[in-house]
């Protein structure tokens, strides 16, 4: 259950046009896209194991040597890209899953804080990528005029689970990288519809348990890396019923 929308920006160009695109002008994208490769793996059943263990086996060599190569791309965003050492950003793995909680409550709150006729999208778009603000603000631009929504996070059910951290070089720009981390995030959350007496409209508020893949993402540019923002949210892989090639 979700108790929000999918947060799935539109078809986005690739990494490769999107930088082509940023060296013709001044603006800078915050959006090149889902990394080719990302996955949310679904952590199979204990029986899945009782059931076939050698295709069990067999998978979890497989993303083991993915999570290595997915591994080296982080290693080379570390000390690849920036030339001087004090420029060379601090990775902060285990701080990962904490960062992406963060966003998603401020992301949600935002969201359904933002009045469409204030305008006021400051914090939304501090927080999201380019594709999904752009999302967000048609969703908000689509409300009734009295309509208000308040979003609560009750709380975080399990603690966050960094399933996969990658990073790659932004082709044709100088000291550019990109770093996206997908985080499945627990929560028991709700959304309340309100009037514009501020009343609860009926049938909403609803507390759900929710599972989430939040994508979040931290760019380098001119071997600057800045803020983590949220790119936006994947569905969950089915656990493989055959060996991978």
């Amino acid at each position: 259950m979700k108790a929000m929308p999918q947060n799935r920006p539109p078809a986005q160009k690739s990494m490769k046009v999107a930088a082509r695109e940023a060296m013709k002008g001044d603006a800078i994208p915050s959006d090149f896209g889902l990394l080719p490769g990302t996955e949310a793996e679904q952590v199979p059943e204990r029986h899945c194991v009782t059931k076939n263990t050698r295709l069990r086996l067999q998978l979890e060599w497989h993303r083991l040597k993915k999570r290595m190569t997915d591994f080296g791309g982080v290693i080379y965003y570390k000390w690849g890209i920036a030339k001087k050492p004090n420029q060379r950003p601090k990775l902060a793995l285990r701080n990962t899953g904490r960062i992406a909680q963060a966003l998603h409550t401020q992301m949600y709150t935002a969201f359904a804080e933002s009045r469409r006729e204030s305008g006021d999208l400051v914090m939304l778009k501090k927080t999201c990528s380019e594709g999904l603000f752009a999302s967000f603000q048609s969703r908000i631009a689509s409300r009734p005029a009295n309509q208000k929504l308040r979003w609560t996070l009750h709380q975080y059910t399990r603690r966050p689970r960094v399933v996969s951290h990658r990073a790659v070089v932004l082709p044709m720009v100088k000291g550019a990288a990109l770093r996206q981390a997908v985080v499945a995030l627990h929560s028991r959350q709700s959304l309340t519809h309100l009037k514009a007496d501020w009343e609860m409209s009926p049938d909403t508020g609803e507390v759900k348990e929710v599972k989430e893949y939040v994508v979040v993402q931290r760019r380098m540019w001119k071997e600057q890396e800045e803020s983590w923002m949220v790119w936006g949210t994947i569905e969950e892989n089915d656990w493989p019923s055959t060996s991978p090639d």
